[in-house]
């Protein structure tokens, strides 16, 4: 199930990596998300990062000028490409990618100062495992970030949309996933609400900001 719906998502992504810049709600969600990482977390320039599900960088582009380095990874290729070309034009030399699939492949060896990932936690089934999998690339007393939908129906993809294996989520659930993979300072707050228009209807889908440290 989680290697078929990674290689379902992979696919995808990379099929709509050139555009994907093009759409101003993602754009709004990365400036939100990066802004509401910059406010709850103390950014240093001498932190190694990583952004798990990096897309284009759209968020870790953002935050880049507060840290040392950034490892930007992502399961597809075709985005990875797309971030590597616009950091090469914007001379970027503090970035670099590589392909990383949690669900498969085993931790790096390296560790951390601050890991974060932006709506990429609904395409993986087994969210618990990963925040388990993240506490470990982690240098003691180093910062987690998770921005993700809030728990919803199903309405922000549409029935159409595939790869998708949460709804979002509740709160409780993942600070109960934090605290159990051995996380401290558990907060939350609301970085963006997006709304989107169906059939005359408009419906409002905050998107959360966990933040939390590691011993």
């Amino acid at each position: 199930m989680t290697n078929a719906l990674q290689s379902e998502n992979r696919s995808r992504f990379d099929q709509i990596a050139a555009e994907w810049d093009d759409s101003p709600l993602r754009a709004g969600i990365a400036t939100a998300v990066a802004d509401a990482i910059a406010a709850a977390v103390p950014l240093s320039p001498r932190w190694n990062a990583l952004e798990y599900g990096c897309g284009t960088g759209l968020v870790g582009v953002r935050l880049l000028p507060r840290l040392g380095h950034l490892l930007a990874t992502d399961l597809s290729p075709g985005m990875l490409a797309v971030l590597r070309e616009k950091a090469a034009a914007a001379g970027l030399d503090r970035i670099s990618t590589q392909v990383l699939d949690l669900t498969t492949a085993p931790t790096p060896a390296e560790r951390y100062d601050f890991l974060f990932t932006s709506m990429a936690l609904h395409h993986i089934p087994d969210v618990e495992s990963l925040v388990h999998a993240f506490g470990a690339m982690l240098v003691p007393g180093g910062w987690i970030a998770l921005a993700d939908l809030d728990a919803e129906d199903g309405g922000f993809h549409g029935p159409d949309v595939p790869g998708v294996a949460h709804h979002g989520f509740d709160r409780t659930q993942v600070q109960r996933w934090l605290s159990e993979a051995g996380f401290t300072d558990v907060a939350f707050r609301t970085a963006h609400t997006v709304e989107k228009t169906r059939d005359g209807e408009t419906r409002r889908y905050p998107i959360f900001l966990a933040t939390a440290r590691h011993p």
